[in-house]
């Protein structure tokens, strides 16, 4: 009995989500005015062991990025800014081990890193920060556009 033709198409799906992120990726890096402001690709990046899984919601009055970093002490990230990119820096301490044979090792540790653009329209100034099980949430307003008002006239 031969199989579906369903089954083969949903077989490949990992794959192509696979190759439109990664091309996705490559085409951010290599393409510096897709950046904002025409800024070079970053040459600071370090080799890192894992990468957080993020969220990005954009809200009327603010951008909110949230990151899982779960077993990750907040005085071990660092954040911070390049042009319109945030930067999530840390470790995961491996912390205490069992005195017994490793079986299977799921868990990541390590140093981490982790990029993200984030609309010019930001105030990065007054940006917050909070860690809270497991999840970082970094919130940052929307500058405030010039508000339309009526311009009196003077009677000469």
């Amino acid at each position: 009995m031969g199989r579906s033709n369903q089954w083969r198409r949903e077989s490949f799906i990992p794959f192509n989500f696979l190759q439109n992120e990664l091309a996705r990726v490559l085409e951010d890096y290599f393409q510096p005015e897709g950046r904002g402001g025409g800024q070079s690709p970053p040459t600071d990046l370090e080799p890192s062991g894992w990468s957080p899984l993020i969220d990005v919601y954009e809200a009327p009055e603010d951008t909110i990025v949230v990151a899982e970093i779960p077993g990750v002490d907040p005085t071990k990230i660092e954040l911070s800014i390049s042009g319109n990119l945030l930067i999530l820096r840390g470790v995961k301490e491996i912390g205490e081990l069992p005195e017994a044979q490793l079986q299977v090792r799921e868990r990541r540790f390590g140093t981490f890193l982790r990029q993200v653009m984030v609309p010019g329209d930001v105030d990065f100034d007054a940006a917050q920060a909070d860690a809270k099980n497991g999840v970082l949430t970094v919130r940052m307003p929307k500058r405030r556009a010039a508000q339309p008002r009526t311009i009196p006239i003077r009677p000469s």
